[in-house]
């Protein structure tokens, strides 16, 4: 389940659209996981759409066990896990990514990156309980 959005101020709600519908048709654990997945994916667009994409890429994979979000992108820069203060305005979105999913990676391209953040379902049943 793939769709590639044009890089621009659409593209995070347009993907939050795209993996709520690909994810209420899957057979899920109850709990928050789909808002958590959605929240993630506005992140990474978000991210790829201020580095300056013209497209990104968005995938979800449902398998047994398992569920990988892929967000790839053409835009330059790379992105960093920060520590930003009480007083800053960004800097959180791999920090979110960090706190919701089991594992998170990057991945390099001949141009962009690809960012997938994983969820084991069976963790995540256990742990919503």
């Amino acid at each position: 389940m793939k769709t590639r959005l044009a890089g621009d101020g659409r593209a995070p709600a347009a993907a939050r659209t795209y993996v709520a519908r690909q994810l209420a048709a899957a057979t899920l654990p109850e709990g928050g996981l789909v808002d958590d997945v959605v929240l993630i994916v506005s992140e990474l667009v978000t991210n790829a759409v201020r580095g300056g994409a013209h497209w990104i890429d968005v995938t979800v994979r449902v398998t047994r066990g398992r569920l990988d979000l892929v967000v790839g992108d053409d835009a330059g820069g790379w992105p960093v896990l920060a520590a930003p203060d009480d007083e800053a305005v960004g800097g959180r979105g791999l920090g979110i990514v960090d706190q919701l999913a089991h594992s998170w990676k990057v991945t390099g391209r001949a141009k962009g990156k690809v960012v997938t953040a994983t969820w084991l379902l069976d963790r995540v049943s256990r742990l919503r309980r």
